[in-house]
Protein backbone atom coordinates (compact mmCIF):
# COMPACT_ATOMS: atom_id res chain seq x y z
CA UNK A 1 0.00 0.00 0.00
CA UNK A 2 2.51 2.12 0.73
CA UNK A 3 4.62 2.06 -2.22
CA UNK A 4 1.72 2.17 -4.63
CA UNK A 5 0.82 5.58 -2.22
CA UNK A 6 1.86 8.69 -3.98
CA UNK A 7 1.42 10.24 -1.27
CA UNK A 8 4.25 9.16 0.50
CA UNK A 9 5.97 6.50 -1.83
CA UNK A 10 8.97 9.03 -2.84
CA UNK A 11 10.36 8.00 0.37
CA UNK A 12 10.36 4.69 -0.48
CA UNK A 13 10.70 4.42 -4.18
CA UNK A 14 15.26 4.46 -4.48
CA UNK A 15 17.04 1.95 -4.98
CA UNK A 16 18.85 2.98 -1.96
CA UNK A 17 15.77 1.84 0.40
CA UNK A 18 16.34 -1.86 1.73
CA UNK A 19 12.90 -3.09 1.67
CA UNK A 20 13.12 -6.08 3.06
CA UNK A 21 14.78 -4.41 6.28
CA UNK A 22 12.46 -1.75 6.49
CA UNK A 23 9.68 -4.22 6.87
CA UNK A 24 11.33 -6.39 9.17
CA UNK A 25 12.32 -3.83 11.26
CA UNK A 26 8.31 -2.29 11.84
CA UNK A 27 6.93 -5.72 12.68
CA UNK A 28 9.70 -6.16 15.06
CA UNK A 29 8.88 -2.72 16.62
CA UNK A 30 5.38 -3.06 16.52
CA UNK A 31 5.29 -6.60 17.67
CA UNK A 32 7.86 -5.85 20.84
CA UNK A 33 5.82 -2.96 21.66
CA UNK A 34 3.00 -5.49 21.98
CA UNK A 35 4.82 -7.55 23.74
CA UNK A 36 4.56 -10.74 21.27
CA UNK A 37 6.23 -13.55 22.64
CA UNK A 38 9.98 -13.92 21.36
CA UNK A 39 9.76 -11.05 19.45
CA UNK A 40 12.98 -7.92 19.75
CA UNK A 41 13.40 -5.00 18.17
CA UNK A 42 17.45 -4.35 17.10
CA UNK A 43 17.18 -1.80 14.76
CA UNK A 44 18.27 1.51 14.93
CA UNK A 45 16.08 4.07 17.27
CA UNK A 46 12.87 5.64 15.38
CA UNK A 47 15.01 9.24 15.94
CA UNK A 48 18.06 7.74 14.24
CA UNK A 49 16.72 6.01 11.87
CA UNK A 50 14.99 9.04 10.78
CA UNK A 51 16.67 12.34 11.14
CA UNK A 52 17.08 14.58 8.51
CA UNK A 53 14.58 12.60 6.19
CA UNK A 54 12.06 15.56 6.54
CA UNK A 55 9.17 13.55 7.67
CA UNK A 56 5.55 15.45 7.75
CA UNK A 57 2.44 15.17 10.32
CA UNK A 58 0.98 14.67 7.01
CA UNK A 59 3.24 11.67 5.51
CA UNK A 60 3.21 10.45 9.16
CA UNK A 61 -0.87 10.36 9.03
CA UNK A 62 -0.71 8.64 5.38
CA UNK A 63 1.47 6.12 6.43
CA UNK A 64 -0.73 5.63 9.67
CA UNK A 65 -3.59 4.89 7.02
CA UNK A 66 -1.98 3.33 4.91
CA UNK A 67 -0.89 0.78 8.24
CA UNK A 68 -4.20 0.48 9.21
CA UNK A 69 -5.81 -0.33 5.97
CA UNK A 70 -3.25 -2.80 5.76
CA UNK A 71 -4.55 -4.45 9.09
CA UNK A 72 -7.64 -4.09 8.00
CA UNK A 73 -6.51 -6.47 5.29
CA UNK A 74 -4.82 -8.59 7.65
CA UNK A 75 -7.88 -9.13 9.62
CA UNK A 76 -10.29 -9.84 6.58
CA UNK A 77 -7.81 -12.35 5.36
CA UNK A 78 -5.33 -14.55 7.46
CA UNK A 79 -6.08 -13.12 10.23
CA UNK A 80 -9.95 -13.26 11.43
CA UNK A 81 -9.31 -13.78 14.78
CA UNK A 82 -7.68 -10.28 14.86
CA UNK A 83 -10.21 -7.60 16.77
CA UNK A 84 -10.86 -4.24 16.12
CA UNK A 85 -9.17 -3.10 19.60
CA UNK A 86 -6.19 -5.58 18.80
CA UNK A 87 -5.65 -3.22 15.67
CA UNK A 88 -6.42 0.11 17.43
CA UNK A 89 -3.73 -0.95 20.20
CA UNK A 90 -1.40 -1.49 17.27
CA UNK A 91 -1.91 1.69 15.12
CA UNK A 92 -1.62 3.61 18.88
CA UNK A 93 1.92 1.97 19.11
CA UNK A 94 2.52 3.29 15.63
CA UNK A 95 1.18 6.61 16.82
CA UNK A 96 3.45 6.73 19.62
CA UNK A 97 6.58 6.55 17.90
CA UNK A 98 5.27 10.06 16.05
CA UNK A 99 7.55 12.61 17.94
CA UNK A 100 10.62 10.92 17.27
CA UNK A 101 10.16 10.55 13.51
CA UNK A 102 8.07 13.40 12.31
CA UNK A 103 10.54 16.39 12.00
CA UNK A 104 8.15 18.79 10.05
CA UNK A 105 4.96 19.04 12.09
CA UNK A 106 3.32 21.81 10.75
CA UNK A 107 4.17 20.55 6.80
CA UNK A 108 6.23 23.68 5.53
CA UNK A 109 9.47 23.05 6.26
CA UNK A 110 10.42 22.57 3.07
CA UNK A 111 9.61 23.43 -0.37
CA UNK A 112 8.08 19.81 -1.40
CA UNK A 113 5.80 20.30 1.85
CA UNK A 114 4.81 23.47 0.40
CA UNK A 115 3.33 22.77 -2.62
CA UNK A 116 1.80 19.68 -1.64
CA UNK A 117 4.59 16.70 -1.98
CA UNK A 118 4.29 14.57 -4.75
CA UNK A 119 0.48 14.43 -5.75
CA UNK A 120 0.69 18.22 -6.51
CA UNK A 121 4.17 18.21 -8.30
CA UNK A 122 3.42 15.33 -10.43
CA UNK A 123 -0.13 17.54 -11.38
CA UNK A 124 2.32 20.43 -12.06
CA UNK A 125 4.14 18.13 -14.38
CA UNK A 126 1.44 17.00 -15.92
CA UNK A 127 0.78 15.44 -20.09
CA UNK A 128 -0.77 16.72 -23.03
CA UNK A 129 -4.33 17.21 -22.89
CA UNK A 130 -4.03 18.16 -18.79
CA UNK A 131 -5.00 21.48 -18.95
CA UNK A 132 -2.20 24.42 -17.39
CA UNK A 133 0.20 21.54 -16.74
CA UNK A 134 4.04 22.16 -17.34
CA UNK A 135 3.94 19.68 -20.30
CA UNK A 136 0.41 20.52 -21.79
CA UNK A 137 1.91 24.67 -22.20
CA UNK A 138 4.97 23.32 -23.46
CA UNK A 139 3.56 20.99 -26.19
CA UNK A 140 1.16 24.48 -26.98
CA UNK A 141 4.84 26.35 -27.03
CA UNK A 142 5.51 26.28 -30.61
CA UNK A 143 8.70 28.31 -29.51
CA UNK A 144 9.88 24.28 -28.04
CA UNK A 145 7.34 22.11 -29.16
CA UNK A 146 9.31 21.03 -32.04
CA UNK A 147 11.61 18.90 -29.58
CA UNK A 148 8.89 16.89 -28.16
CA UNK A 149 7.36 15.52 -30.65
CA UNK A 150 9.14 11.93 -30.27
CA UNK A 151 8.34 12.54 -26.41
CA UNK A 152 7.88 9.89 -23.88
CA UNK A 153 5.08 11.71 -22.06
CA UNK A 154 4.55 8.55 -19.07
CA UNK A 155 7.94 8.90 -18.57
CA UNK A 156 8.84 12.46 -18.63
CA UNK A 157 6.06 12.87 -15.99
CA UNK A 158 7.84 10.38 -13.87
CA UNK A 159 11.44 11.98 -14.24
CA UNK A 160 10.43 15.05 -14.11
CA UNK A 161 8.13 14.71 -10.87
CA UNK A 162 10.76 12.79 -9.54
CA UNK A 163 13.97 15.40 -9.72
CA UNK A 164 11.85 17.94 -8.57
CA UNK A 165 10.52 15.83 -5.51
CA UNK A 166 14.10 16.12 -5.26
CA UNK A 167 14.62 19.36 -4.22
CA UNK A 168 14.22 19.12 -0.40
CA UNK A 169 12.33 16.20 -0.57
CA UNK A 170 12.84 12.48 -0.48
CA UNK A 171 13.09 10.92 -3.83
CA UNK A 172 16.52 10.43 -5.11
CA UNK A 173 16.75 11.32 -8.99
CA UNK A 174 18.69 8.67 -11.17
CA UNK A 175 17.81 6.30 -8.25
CA UNK A 176 14.68 4.85 -9.60
CA UNK A 177 13.42 0.96 -9.51
CA UNK A 178 10.53 -1.07 -10.67
CA UNK A 179 6.98 0.55 -10.59
CA UNK A 180 5.18 -1.01 -8.03
CA UNK A 181 2.02 -0.92 -10.18
CA UNK A 182 -0.09 0.75 -12.50
CA UNK A 183 -0.11 4.81 -12.62
CA UNK A 184 3.39 4.97 -10.46
CA UNK A 185 6.60 6.05 -11.89
CA UNK A 186 6.13 4.07 -14.88
CA UNK A 187 8.35 4.41 -17.60
CA UNK A 188 11.01 3.93 -15.54
CA UNK A 189 12.62 0.74 -13.89
CA UNK A 190 15.31 -0.13 -11.76
CA UNK A 191 17.51 -0.85 -15.22
CA UNK A 192 16.06 1.84 -16.99
CA UNK A 193 16.52 4.43 -14.54
CA UNK A 194 16.50 8.55 -15.55
CA UNK A 195 19.13 9.99 -17.12
CA UNK A 196 21.54 12.98 -15.97
CA UNK A 197 20.49 15.72 -17.89
CA UNK A 198 23.65 16.10 -20.16
CA UNK A 199 23.19 12.65 -21.32
CA UNK A 200 19.54 12.97 -22.51
CA UNK A 201 19.84 16.22 -23.76
CA UNK A 202 22.84 15.48 -25.60
CA UNK A 203 22.70 15.68 -29.27
CA UNK A 204 17.87 16.64 -29.31
CA UNK A 205 17.35 18.35 -32.40
CA UNK A 206 13.46 19.48 -32.89
CA UNK A 207 11.31 18.77 -35.97
CA UNK A 208 13.67 21.58 -37.57
CA UNK A 209 16.55 19.52 -36.67
CA UNK A 210 18.27 22.78 -34.84
CA UNK A 211 19.73 21.87 -31.15
CA UNK A 212 18.57 23.10 -27.80
CA UNK A 213 20.11 27.19 -28.14
CA UNK A 214 19.79 29.35 -24.63
CA UNK A 215 16.54 31.01 -26.02
CA UNK A 216 14.67 27.45 -25.89
CA UNK A 217 16.01 26.71 -22.04
CA UNK A 218 14.68 30.26 -21.87
CA UNK A 219 11.12 29.14 -23.14
CA UNK A 220 10.93 25.77 -21.26
CA UNK A 221 11.87 28.27 -18.06
CA UNK A 222 8.58 30.50 -18.97
CA UNK A 223 6.47 27.85 -19.36
CA UNK A 224 7.61 26.07 -16.09
CA UNK A 225 6.93 29.35 -13.84
CA UNK A 226 3.65 29.83 -15.76
CA UNK A 227 2.88 26.40 -15.09
CA UNK A 228 3.72 26.46 -11.01
CA UNK A 229 1.89 30.23 -10.83
CA UNK A 230 -0.55 29.05 -12.30
CA UNK A 231 -1.12 26.02 -9.85
CA UNK A 232 -0.90 28.73 -7.22
CA UNK A 233 2.81 28.14 -5.84
CA UNK A 234 4.44 31.22 -4.16
CA UNK A 235 7.48 33.23 -6.15
CA UNK A 236 9.21 32.45 -3.28
CA UNK A 237 8.91 28.78 -3.73
CA UNK A 238 9.14 28.89 -7.78
CA UNK A 239 12.57 30.58 -7.25
CA UNK A 240 13.50 27.75 -4.91
CA UNK A 241 13.07 25.37 -8.17
CA UNK A 242 14.67 27.90 -10.43
CA UNK A 243 18.00 27.86 -8.44
CA UNK A 244 18.32 24.54 -8.54
CA UNK A 245 17.41 24.06 -12.21
CA UNK A 246 18.94 26.88 -13.63
CA UNK A 247 22.41 26.04 -13.48
CA UNK A 248 21.69 22.69 -15.51
CA UNK A 249 21.60 25.06 -18.44
CA UNK A 250 24.63 24.30 -19.80
CA UNK A 251 23.73 20.25 -19.20
CA UNK A 252 20.51 21.01 -21.41
CA UNK A 253 21.68 23.70 -23.86
CA UNK A 254 23.28 21.55 -26.59
CA UNK A 255 23.80 24.56 -29.02
CA UNK A 256 26.52 26.98 -27.51
CA UNK A 257 25.95 25.94 -23.82
CA UNK A 258 28.73 29.02 -22.70
CA UNK A 259 25.63 31.33 -23.46
CA UNK A 260 24.03 29.55 -20.08
CA UNK A 261 23.92 32.38 -17.34
CA UNK A 262 27.40 32.51 -15.13
CA UNK A 263 28.94 30.71 -18.78
CA UNK A 264 30.44 33.28 -19.89
CA UNK A 265 32.40 37.06 -18.67
CA UNK A 266 34.45 39.74 -20.68
CA UNK A 267 37.29 40.89 -18.89
CA UNK A 268 38.83 43.92 -20.12
CA UNK A 269 42.38 44.71 -18.89
CA UNK A 270 44.01 48.33 -19.63
CA UNK A 271 47.85 49.46 -19.35
CA UNK A 272 48.08 53.15 -19.29
CA UNK A 273 51.47 53.50 -20.46
CA UNK A 274 50.80 57.48 -21.12
CA UNK A 275 53.76 57.95 -23.40
CA UNK A 276 56.21 56.17 -21.26
CA UNK A 277 56.63 52.84 -22.92
CA UNK A 278 59.12 53.67 -25.84
CA UNK A 279 59.05 51.58 -29.09
CA UNK A 280 62.64 51.36 -30.17
CA UNK A 281 63.36 51.86 -33.67
CA UNK A 282 65.27 48.33 -35.06
CA UNK A 283 66.85 45.86 -34.80
CA UNK A 284 63.86 43.44 -35.48
CA UNK A 285 64.66 40.55 -37.12
CA UNK A 286 61.78 38.10 -36.21
CA UNK A 287 61.95 37.67 -32.48
CA UNK A 288 59.34 38.68 -30.10
CA UNK A 289 61.96 39.01 -27.44
CA UNK A 290 63.15 42.44 -29.70
CA UNK A 291 59.51 43.99 -29.44
CA UNK A 292 58.44 46.12 -26.69
CA UNK A 293 55.76 44.54 -24.53
CA UNK A 294 53.07 45.08 -22.48
CA UNK A 295 51.87 42.49 -19.99
CA UNK A 296 48.77 41.64 -18.70
CA UNK A 297 47.84 38.67 -16.01
CA UNK A 298 44.54 36.90 -16.47
CA UNK A 299 43.55 34.96 -12.83
CA UNK A 300 41.57 31.66 -12.41
CA UNK A 301 37.84 32.42 -12.14
CA UNK A 302 36.67 29.04 -12.94
CA UNK A 303 35.82 30.26 -16.96
CA UNK A 304 39.30 30.12 -17.88
CA UNK A 305 38.48 29.11 -21.79
CA UNK A 306 38.77 31.84 -24.39
CA UNK A 307 36.37 32.42 -26.50
CA UNK A 308 37.18 35.65 -27.81
CA UNK A 309 39.79 38.07 -28.15
CA UNK A 310 40.34 41.42 -29.27
CA UNK A 311 43.37 44.41 -29.15
CA UNK A 312 42.90 48.26 -28.91
CA UNK A 313 46.17 50.10 -28.95
CA UNK A 314 46.79 53.43 -28.55
CA UNK A 315 50.32 54.21 -30.51
CA UNK A 316 52.44 57.35 -31.01
CA UNK A 317 54.47 56.30 -34.20
CA UNK A 318 55.20 57.09 -37.54
CA UNK A 319 55.24 55.22 -40.62
CA UNK A 320 52.48 52.77 -39.62
CA UNK A 321 54.52 50.89 -42.86
CA UNK A 322 57.63 49.83 -40.32
CA UNK A 323 55.50 48.46 -37.29
CA UNK A 324 54.99 44.94 -36.94
CA UNK A 325 52.30 44.11 -33.59
CA UNK A 326 52.13 40.63 -31.78
CA UNK A 327 49.84 38.81 -29.41
CA UNK A 328 51.44 36.03 -27.29
CA UNK A 329 49.35 33.97 -25.01
CA UNK A 330 50.21 32.44 -21.91
CA UNK A 331 51.39 29.61 -23.86
CA UNK A 332 53.42 30.77 -26.32
CA UNK A 333 51.30 30.78 -29.25
CA UNK A 334 52.20 34.25 -31.07
CA UNK A 335 49.23 36.07 -33.30
CA UNK A 336 50.35 38.75 -35.57
CA UNK A 337 47.64 41.38 -35.97
CA UNK A 338 50.12 43.43 -37.63
CA UNK A 339 53.12 43.18 -40.44
CA UNK A 340 54.54 46.34 -42.19
CA UNK A 341 51.26 46.88 -43.75
CA UNK A 342 51.63 48.05 -47.19
CA UNK A 343 55.38 46.69 -47.42
CA UNK A 344 56.09 43.37 -49.73
CA UNK A 345 57.93 41.07 -47.14
CA UNK A 346 59.56 38.18 -48.36
CA UNK A 347 60.41 37.33 -44.69
CA UNK A 348 59.39 38.60 -41.04
CA UNK A 349 62.87 39.77 -40.29
CA UNK A 350 62.14 43.72 -40.62
CA UNK A 351 64.58 44.13 -43.40
CA UNK A 352 64.35 47.28 -45.35
CA UNK A 353 62.21 49.96 -44.42
CA UNK A 354 58.47 50.30 -44.85
CA UNK A 355 56.25 51.87 -47.62
CA UNK A 356 53.30 52.99 -46.52
CA UNK A 357 53.99 56.51 -44.58
CA UNK A 358 50.61 57.50 -42.60
CA UNK A 359 51.00 57.93 -38.78
CA UNK A 360 49.47 56.53 -35.84
CA UNK A 361 48.47 58.74 -32.70
CA UNK A 362 47.69 57.46 -29.51
CA UNK A 363 44.60 59.60 -29.27
CA UNK A 364 42.63 57.35 -31.85
CA UNK A 365 43.68 54.01 -30.99
CA UNK A 366 43.12 51.07 -33.57
CA UNK A 367 41.23 47.95 -32.22
CA UNK A 368 42.18 44.33 -34.16
CA UNK A 369 39.10 41.69 -33.69
CA UNK A 370 38.68 38.49 -36.08
CA UNK A 371 35.96 39.89 -38.94
CA UNK A 372 37.31 43.60 -38.53
CA UNK A 373 36.21 46.16 -40.81
CA UNK A 374 39.28 46.39 -42.82
CA UNK A 375 42.22 44.31 -43.41
CA UNK A 376 45.41 45.28 -41.46
CA UNK A 377 47.46 44.87 -44.24
CA UNK A 378 45.67 47.60 -45.74
CA UNK A 379 45.76 50.20 -43.36
CA UNK A 380 47.00 53.75 -43.96
CA UNK A 381 46.65 52.72 -47.60
CA UNK A 382 44.28 56.01 -48.54
CA UNK A 383 46.30 58.42 -46.57
CA UNK A 384 48.94 60.74 -47.47
CA UNK A 385 52.15 61.35 -45.27
CA UNK A 386 52.05 62.17 -42.19
CA UNK A 387 47.96 61.85 -42.11
CA UNK A 388 46.66 59.81 -39.18
CA UNK A 389 45.36 56.64 -39.02
CA UNK A 390 41.62 56.34 -37.55
CA UNK A 391 41.95 59.82 -36.93
CA UNK A 392 41.80 60.83 -40.46
CA UNK A 393 40.04 57.81 -42.56
CA UNK A 394 37.59 57.14 -39.81
CA UNK A 395 39.04 52.77 -40.16
CA UNK A 396 39.90 52.34 -37.02
CA UNK A 397 38.46 48.14 -36.24
CA UNK A 398 40.80 45.94 -38.23
CA UNK A 399 41.10 42.04 -39.29
CA UNK A 400 44.32 40.47 -38.37
CA UNK A 401 46.68 40.08 -41.54
CA UNK A 402 50.12 38.36 -40.77
CA UNK A 403 52.13 39.18 -43.83
CA UNK A 404 55.24 37.25 -43.79
CA UNK A 405 55.14 35.84 -40.26
CA UNK A 406 53.47 32.77 -39.24
CA UNK A 407 50.22 32.65 -40.40
CA UNK A 408 47.34 32.75 -37.81
CA UNK A 409 44.15 34.52 -36.68
CA UNK A 410 42.77 35.69 -33.29
CA UNK A 411 39.87 32.80 -33.64
CA UNK A 412 43.36 30.12 -33.70
CA UNK A 413 43.19 30.74 -29.86
CA UNK A 414 39.62 30.23 -29.07
CA UNK A 415 39.39 27.07 -26.66
CA UNK A 416 42.95 28.86 -25.39
CA UNK A 417 43.29 28.54 -21.54
CA UNK A 418 43.60 31.99 -20.44
CA UNK A 419 45.17 31.76 -17.32
CA UNK A 420 48.61 33.27 -17.46
CA UNK A 421 50.61 36.22 -18.77
CA UNK A 422 49.73 37.74 -21.89
CA UNK A 423 51.60 40.09 -23.86
CA UNK A 424 50.90 42.68 -26.72
CA UNK A 425 54.32 43.52 -28.29
CA UNK A 426 55.44 46.22 -31.00
CA UNK A 427 58.86 46.59 -32.98
CA UNK A 428 59.29 49.35 -35.43
CA UNK A 429 61.29 47.83 -38.54
CA UNK A 430 63.03 51.41 -39.14
CA UNK A 431 62.91 54.98 -38.39
CA UNK A 432 62.13 56.84 -35.64
CA UNK A 433 60.93 55.58 -32.01
CA UNK A 434 57.41 55.65 -30.90
CA UNK A 435 55.54 55.01 -27.85
CA UNK A 436 52.52 53.13 -26.05
CA UNK A 437 50.03 55.21 -24.68
CA UNK A 438 47.22 52.85 -23.99
CA UNK A 439 46.75 48.80 -24.45
CA UNK A 440 44.07 47.22 -23.36
CA UNK A 441 43.07 43.60 -24.03
CA UNK A 442 39.48 42.12 -24.11
CA UNK A 443 39.27 38.41 -23.13
CA UNK A 444 35.81 36.69 -23.42
CA UNK A 445 36.07 33.84 -20.88
CA UNK A 446 34.07 30.91 -21.03
CA UNK A 447 33.44 27.71 -18.89
CA UNK A 448 33.19 25.12 -21.40
CA UNK A 449 35.59 24.59 -23.68
CA UNK A 450 34.11 26.23 -26.62
CA UNK A 451 36.36 23.51 -29.27
CA UNK A 452 35.96 20.29 -27.62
Amino acid sequence: KVLNDQRINAYFLNDTVDGANLIGCLDKQVGEAAACPDVVYDCLDMLTAHAGMGISAADFGDLAEDYSLALDDHQAGPAPSLTDQDKMDIIGILASMAPDIVEDPNNDVSVYQRVGRKPAIQTVVGAPGEADSFVDTVANDVEVNGFFGGADFVRLNTCLTRQLSSIEGPALYGAEVDSPGPGVDEGVAIDNKCLDMLTVHQGIVDDMDSLITIDDFNALVVDFVTAMTTAGVPPADIQIYADVLGPMCELIVNDHPNDCPGNNELEVQENLAVGIAPIPDAPYTGSIDEMACVEFDFADTGLNFVNDVDVEIGLNNSWVGDLIIKLESPDGTITTLLSRPGTMEAADDGSGCGQDSSDLIASSPITFTDGGAKDAELMGNTLGTSQKVCQDDMECEYNPNAGAAVPGTLGDLVGADVVGTWRVCVADGCGANGSYDTVSLSIERVKLDPMP
